[in-house]
């Protein structure tokens, strides 16, 4: 299959093409608009979609893998069972995003904003979210063991019945969380 360019990608999305269960592998897709899109089932392998916007996109399923998603903004997004797999989202938004059950697995999210974001239920294995927003987030019965929250804002924040065993808390700040029966030793 022929790898789409983003003049082809941009002119699919003006006429008002499906862009469900696409493959957007070893696309370079820079600040492309995909806010409000139906990208669900998506396949995202290699791609560099850096500074892109996927405002209120439906990503829910999606995969990526290996690719470069730095300064992105899925504000009020949906990404609910999405599989991120060595993903960089360094400084991206997911304000108010729908992250229920997502996959997110040796990605780096530092400095990322995931304020307000449901986040229940997820898999943050081996993620970096150092500097990360987490104020007002749902992340309660997750797996976040071995996860980087250095320097990481906790205000508001629900972590009941999570796991965060061998993650990196030092100078995170916690204030008014949810926190009942955590894993944090071991």
């Amino acid at each position: 299959m022929e790898t789409l360019t983003k003049e082809e990608i941009e002119k699919m999305i003006k006429e008002g093409k499906s862009l469900k269960d696409m493959d957007f592998s070893f696309t370079e897709l820079e600040g492309i608009d995909f806010s409000g899109q139906d990208l669900s089932g998506a396949v995202f392998t290699g791609a560099e979609i850096r500074n892109a916007n996927f405002e209120g996109a439906n990503l829910e399923g999606a995969f990526v893998a290996d690719a470069d998603f730095s300064g992105a903004n899925f504000k009020n997004a949906n990404l609910s069972r999405a599989i991120l797999q060595r993903v960089n989202l360094r400084g991206a938004n997911f304000e108010n995003a729908n992250l229920f059950k997502v996959q997110m697995m040796v990605c780096d999210a530092s400095g990322a904003n995931f304020t307000n974001a449901d986040m229940r239920q997820s898999r943050l294995e081996k993620t970096k979210f150092r500097r990360a927003k987490m104020d007002k987030a749902d992340i309660s019965h997750s797996n976040m063991r071995s996860t980087d929250f250095q320097e990481a804002s906790f205000i508001g924040t629900k972590f009941s019945h999570s796991d965060l065993r061998k993650s990196q808390l030092q100078k995170a700040w916690f204030e008014n969380v949810e926190a009942d029966e955590v894993m944090v030793y071991g």
